[in-house]
């Protein structure tokens, strides 16, 4: 009968959604990611907004380096937004494979090692955006 799950469909299905449980948290933590970044960025245009209204006076070369933290930050952001949608297109993909018995290993495979090197550049670029903004910091104690 049509429309109707068997014992086998039951199976199948339980063993997509625990294929999609892992990339699943991965988009978690993602998304923590993107908020981290998204709230930099936001300190960011705030900065700059201030400076530009005369609220507060720029120190030496900060507007250059705000818009370049604010590149590496945008680019991050780019790097996290593709990671994820590539993780999204995973779980689509193995739940189409086993419903319609395609064999998409190769698939899956590729397109979880395209959502970590897309994660690793967001990673860097967030790496590089948090050395720009601590190099004008005065770390160092004069004593």
């Amino acid at each position: 009968m049509p429309g109707v799950f068997g014992p086998e469909d039951v199976q199948e299905l339980e063993h997509a959604i625990q294929l999609a449980i892992a990339p699943a948290f991965l988009l978690t933590g993602i998304f923590g990611l993107l908020n981290v970044l998204a709230g930099r960025l936001g300190r960011l245009i705030d900065r700059e907004r201030a400076i530009r209204n005369g609220l507060s006076p720029a120190l030496p070369g900060e507007r250059l380096r705000l818009a370049r933290r604010a590149r590496f930050v945008h680019a991050a952001i780019a790097g996290c937004v593709l990671a994820a949608i590539l993780l999204c297109m995973l779980i689509v993909a193995s739940f189409i494979g086993i419903f319609l018995g395609l064999r998409v290993a190769w698939l899956l495979g590729a397109l979880l090692v395209l959502a970590m090197l897309a994660l690793i550049g967001a990673l860097a670029l967030f790496f590089r955006e948090v050395r720009l903004a601590s190099h004008h910091l005065p770390l160092a104690h004069d004593d």
